[in-house]
């Protein structure tokens, strides 16, 4: 059944929920989602809520392998399973056992939760430890988090944020930028951009100067030449439409619904 595997990143770090079917199945499922996810969360240490599921060494193992070509981490598994649990123990593997529905969690390690502050899962290669939080204009509320970069951002360098990345300055040919949200460059973008990377195909890429190497949004990709765009240079805003990565004036904004 598809949908049984879901991945989220969150300011702590990355969860993946393994939810019922067959464990073949579920590997397989994670597998495609690494493949088209994968370098979005290089390097980040996670956290397996797998519920009441059963799972042996193995297959922990199984899990961990598979990951680990993704230069991921196994830290932390989520269960209420006692055969689980001493799978996890006999792995050395973190363990956390569910205390609510709402998805809270009590670890099994003595202390207030368990966790030390080095040990807590950390987001992919985040700019930033403690992202601000971007308010989108006139909601008069908080918005999604997201990171603030205020500097050029050269060839060869990698920005990676689970949630929204704001760059006030260039992005070079050769550099990348990675985001599980929207990403608004206040600059020249002339390098690579993957809004919406945890397949978010309602993320925006905005920029002053929207001229990139390539530009992804969620799984659809477009190069120069590739999207449609007006013809007048000027702020602009890429957003997928009809099933297509299209570009419009960054002063059109409030006709969309950005």
């Amino acid at each position: 059944m598809r949908g049984a595997v879901s991945i989220k990143g969150t300011r702590e770090g990355l969860t993946i929920t393994l939810e019922q079917g067959e464990f073949g199945a579920l590997i397989a499922e994670l597998e495609e989602h690494l493949k088209t996810q994968g370098a979005f969360f290089r390097s980040a240490k996670v956290a397996l809520q797998v519920g009441d599921r059963a799972l042996d060494q193995e297959q922990l193992g199984q899990l961990s392998e598979l990951l680990a070509r993704s230069e991921m981490t196994l830290r932390t598994v989520v269960t209420s399973s006692a055969d689980t649990q001493r799978a996890v123990n006999a792995l050395g593997l973190r363990l956390l056992e569910p205390t609510s529905a709402e998805g809270e969690t009590a670890s099994t390690i003595p202390g207030s939760d368990g966790l030390e502050p080095e040990d807590r899962p950390a987001p992919a290669r985040p700019v930033v430890t403690a992202p601000a939080p971007i308010i989108r204009p006139g909601n008069g509320q908080e918005g999604s988090r997201g990171t603030l970069v205020r500097r050029l951002v050269r060839s060869g360098q990698v920005i990676r944020h689970t949630g929204h990345v704001v760059v006030i300055g260039d992005v070079n040919v050769g550099a990348e930028i990675i985001a599980g949200g929207d990403i608004v460059i206040w600059g020249r973008l002339f390098g690579t951009a993957h809004a919406g990377a945890m397949g978010d195909d309602n993320a925006v890429v905005c920029a002053l100067d929207l001229t990139p190497l390539q530009l992804r949004i969620g799984n659809h990709v477009a190069r120069p030449g590739e999207e449609a765009r007006p013809t007048r240079r000027s702020p602009e805003v890429a957003m997928v439409r009809d099933d297509a990565i299209v570009v419009q004036l960054w002063d059109t904004l409030g006709r969309f619904g950005v």
